[in-house]
């Protein structure tokens, strides 16, 4: 008996197998005509069409000043090609044999060289682009009515006719291939078993995906309040990862994830969840638990395995991690929440160097309040120049008269009061609006300069303050160039302001900028200089006129005793590059009077001014026309 089935079974499989093949071959001569008919005939001669349309819509395009002509020199290219293409090589060899197609390919080939002198010098908003429209319709119209010809004609009829025939040989095997899926279904129920492993986990680390983690926190958080139990979840993010993969190679990188994730693993109880929630960022859901000091203790023991020597792939690799925790129900009771404020406690902790972790706080929350109500708050400001500029002259310590003012940024908000410019510039960073708020403050203080101008005042250079992202992110060549020709300040009367430490964040670009700015006759200083890390090699190839000393070093200057040799050593390598020397923070005459002893140029400080409005400083310039004098009890002019 068991013979018998096994016979039944084999002849039932072979038959299987042989009505499959067979219906197969069909199919496949089937999917080959038409694949065919369709890529060598059909397919190019509507590719063809498509290219001819696109190139005339550019035209129309240039015409209504609504495309650049560089990307209608594109579209000419792409048609050019395309008839390339179609004109030689033997896969378009029955696109050829169609009746007409190689006259047609030639025409369009000496179209193309009749207008090509004549597309490539149109502008934009040139009318002759509708003219070249106009006389390409006839052109396109044969392509049109080869294109339908192609799908329509006798050969296509004759294709499609044999198509039927062998669908109808097909029909016979029919039954067997329907007996054949009844097999691959069973083969897909398991396969679907694996897939269904594969959505919930991650390929590399195979731990839990985001998908899985999100679905069993929802799960965790209802266990718990039926149970009026706790739960936390931690947050995980590797610091300096990206270095890693730069530095090491991706193949590195990837062994380093996976060597972390078998230690997060190994680092929880056997009902917690680990996860890699994208990229170099885990979470772990850490169930029964009865107060935030096992979430401290688990944060500890994921620190002290990973925080250490990780040999990989030959190389000594010393990962670290930052970690948020956030507690139900102390926290938050909703899935999302919970997870938001473990990745805000996660934030502070990598902002904080002596932590290696951080339970979530409700102080935490307020300061991303207020970086979103600030961030909302500058954009509406921009919008509506509800931001302020002051003024502060620096004057020459020689004749102690103005020579340029320092534009200095100043904004109010009506709930927090007044913000500082590094927290606004900071935020202009993080929320993307350095650029909108560079260029206004661009534009602000080269406007108030040219009304200074227009009154008769003195003229004087006036500087702005350029933020690190606006340096390196954005073109700040085209923005200044921009500005200048928008207010009609000659260049000469600008400085731009730039940090050392700004410079140093793109050593490779940051000459080729400056030299650009310099071209443009602006000139450039070299802000807070003292308190970064630029260094000489780096520095003499800055084009660079000023160089501004940080007002830490001269308010040093009143300690006791007395120490020059830093100052003058900044003061005599300046010199020796070409600079002049503006020490900031002047407070007293002592400190004048020992700064213009050594050589430096320029003061800026409470000594000579306050940083004031644009309408005060009319008043100043006016009063600036003859020398100011101060002595040792009047230090706040």
């Amino acid at each position: 008996m068991k013979r018998i089935k096994l016979f039944v079974l084999i002849f039932v499989v072979l038959m299987f197998a042989v009505s499959s093949v067979i219906s197969t071959q069909r199919y496949t001569q089937v999917t080959d005509i038409l694949t065919h008919s369709m890529k060598t005939v059909g397919w190019t001669a509507s590719e063809l069409e498509l290219e001819m349309l696109k190139f005339m819509q550019a035209l129309r395009r240039t015409a209504l000043n609504d495309m650049s002509a560089e990307d209608l020199h594109l579209r000419f290219e792409l048609l050019w090609s395309r008839v390339g293409v179609l004109s030689v090589g033997e896969e378009t060899r029955d696109f050829r044999s169609q009746p007409g197609a190689i006259e047609l390919l030639r025409n369009i080939k000496q179209r193309l060289v009749e207008i090509e002198s004549e597309v490539l010098n149109l502008k934009m908003g040139n009318q002759n682009a509708i003219r070249i429209v106009q006389e390409l319709k006839p052109l396109q119209t044969r392509v049109r009515e080869f294109n339908v010809n192609s799908f329509s004609g006798d050969r296509a009829w004759a294709g499609l006719k044999y198509v039927h025939s062998l669908h109808n040989d097909a029909n016979i095997f029919l039954l067997g291939l329907l007996l054949s899926g009844c097999i691959l279904v069973l083969l897909l129920i398991r396969e679907s078993a694996v897939n269904r492993k594969q959505a919930l986990h991650d390929s590399l680390t195979g731990l839990a995906n985001r998908h899985f983690f999100q679905r069993d926190l929802k799960k965790t958080i209802t266990h718990a309040q039926r149970n009026n139990s706790r739960a936390a979840v931690h947050m995980i993010d590797m610091n300096g990862f990206k270095e890693v993969n730069d530095r090491l190679g991706h193949a590195v990188g990837d062994a380093l994830l996976q060597e972390i994730s078998s230690r997060l693993a190994q680092s929880v109880c056997s009902s917690d969840v680990v996860a890699r929630l994208g990229g170099d960022e885990f979470g772990i859901i850490q169930k029964h638990i009865t107060s935030s000091d096992e979430c401290v203790r688990l944060a500890q023991h994921i620190h002290e395995q990973i925080n250490c020597e990780i040999n990989i792939h030959g190389y000594r690799v010393y990962p670290n991690v930052s970690i948020g925790i956030s507690v139900f129900p102390d926290d938050a009771e909703h899935p999302d929440k919970l997870l938001n404020n473990a990745d805000t406690a996660m934030y502070f902790s990598k902002k904080d160097a002596d932590v290696c972790y951080r339970l979530f706080e409700q102080q935490m929350n307020d300061s991303v309040l207020r970086y979103r109500v600030l961030a909302e708050s500058l954009q509406v400001a921009l919008l509506h120049d509800q931001l302020q500029l002051v003024y502060q002259p620096i004057v020459c310590l020689k004749t102690k008269k103005i020579v340029l003012v320092e534009a200095l940024l100043r904004w109010h908000h009506e709930q927090y009061g007044y913000i500082s410019p590094p927290e606004v510039v900071s935020i202009a960073e993080k929320a993307g609006l350095a650029e909108k708020l560079n260029e206004w403050v661009l534009l602000k203080a080269c406007s108030q300069n040219m009304l200074w101008r227009k009154a008769c005042l003195p003229w004087i250079q006036v500087s702005v303050n350029i933020s690190p992202a606006m340096y390196t992110r954005y073109d700040l060549v085209a923005i200044v160039s921009r500005t200048l020709s928008a207010t009609g300040l000659p260049a000469d009367q600008l400085v731009i302001e730039i940090t050392e430490d700004t410079t140093m964040q793109d050593i490779e670009s940051s000459p080729g900028i400056l030299h650009k700015l310099r071209h443009l006759g602006v000139e450039l200083a070299l802000d807070d200089f003292g308190t970064g890390y630029s260094s000489l090699s780096h520095l003499k190839n800055m084009p660079f006129q000023k160089l501004k000393i940080d007002k830490v070093f001269i308010q040093e200057l009143s300690n006791l005793p007395k120490d020059m040799s830093f100052i003058r050593t900044i003061i005599n390598l300046a010199h020796g590059l070409g600079m002049k020397v503006v020490a900031e923070g002047i407070e007293l005459i002592e400190n004048y009077e020992d700064l213009y002893l050594e050589g430096c140029e320029y003061g800026q400080g409470y000594l000579f001014y306050k940083p004031v409005p644009s309408n005060e400083i009319e008043d100043i310039l006016q009063e600036n026309l003859s020398p100011i004098y101060f002595s040792s009890q009047d230090i706040n002019t």
